[in-house]
């Protein structure tokens, strides 16, 4: 049973008496549903039916740090939660349903449902630290990061210089092609969360990527003359974006930068320095170079109340030149 006919089945179900769902609330669930999806793959090398709790608390925690409301995050949550119920309910009425998972929000503990209505421990610890919820770091950070990067320093340097140059989600990365990569210094982002972007990059990061891509850098990967993406491995066709997000710790451990943010009730750490810290990074200089508008293009947001979020962060120049735009 292919995943539309799935979706489909799901839909008359909701909207029938049983489901008690309008035909507005289903459309709704089964958008939240598809953006989970696209994200299990992108983030995790996972299908719908191999998620787990971990998985989903991770999720929560990208939305939480891409500036989504707590209502927000709830209402993703929930229609992901009823989409698993109601999989399970009917798993043997359809021939050639998959194997459908616990719902993975039943491992949910309290912390995690704190989380969900924006009592995030992570969010609350770096409040008391530094004094935002969005942490980011600054060029020498970054400098301490690149030199000390894991094995393959080429590869790994580049793709934190990327982070921080073009404000890359971690799964747009590690999905990004070498067609994507433009003569002047650019590099296109295809549509994700919204409309592609087109981003330039730094020198340094110019010359990494040539080097990367016509000196041996990408052709020493097993993968690579049978890959499109940029960063194949040795083990797929391309890199994945949970690789990227334990390397960029580990460089941060590494240079000694690294900070733990929060501690969850099973003993699982939150990490300070991430992925999405360098996304963070990469708004935060911009900021100082160009208007919000702008801003709001770059990162790829399709509200420009999600990019205000920077605005608010930043010093009282970078807000007075931001209302210039804003005040319509």
């Amino acid at each position: 049973m292919d995943f539309e006919r799935i979706l489909t089945e799901f839909k008359k179900r909701r909207t029938s008496d049983i489901g008690e769902s309008t035909e507005a609330t289903a459309d709704t669930y089964i958008t939240h549903v598809r953006t989970w999806k696209s994200w299990l793959a992108e983030e995790r090398n996972k299908t719908l039916w191999e998620a787990e709790t971990t998985d989903l608390r991770l999720f929560v925690e990208d939305l939480i740090f891409d500036g989504k409301a707590p209502s927000t995050v709830s209402q993703r949550v929930s229609a992901i939660s009823i989409f698993y119920q109601d999989c399970n309910r009917i798993e043997d009425r359809y021939d050639g349903m998959p194997d459908v998972p616990t719902n993975p929000y039943d491992g949910f503990n309290d912390q995690d449902r704190k989380m969900l209505n924006g009592d995030s421990k992570k969010q609350k610890s770096l409040e008391k630290s530094d004094g935002d919820k969005y942490p980011y770091i600054g060029h020498k950070e970054i400098e301490k990061l690149i030199n000390n990067v894991p094995a393959p320093r080429l590869r790994n340097e580049l793709i934190i210089r990327l982070l921080f140059d073009c404000g890359f989600r971690r799964g747009e990365l590690a999905n990004a092609k070498v067609e994507h990569v433009n003569e002047d210094d650019t590099i296109r982002i295809p549509p994700r969360k919204s409309e592609g972007r087109i981003v330039g990059f730094r020198e340094d990061t110019s010359l990494l990527l040539d080097r990367w891509l016509n000196r041996g850098g990408r052709e020493s990967m097993t993968y690579a003359p049978d890959s499109d993406f940029l960063f194949p491995t040795n083990y797929g066709e391309h890199i994945s974006g949970n690789y990227l997000n334990r390397m960029v710790k580990k460089a941060a451990e590494n240079a000694g930068i690294q900070e733990t943010a929060a501690i969850y009730s099973n003993g699982r750490e939150q990490h300070k320095i991430t992925a999405h810290t360098l996304r963070h990074s990469f708004a935060m200089d911009k900021l100082k170079k160009v208007d919000v508008v702008t801003l709001q293009k770059l990162m790829g947001h399709s509200e420009l109340d999600t990019t205000m979020i920077y605005v608010n962060m930043s010093d009282e120049e970078a807000k007075e030149k931001s209302k210039r735009f804003t005040d319509f």
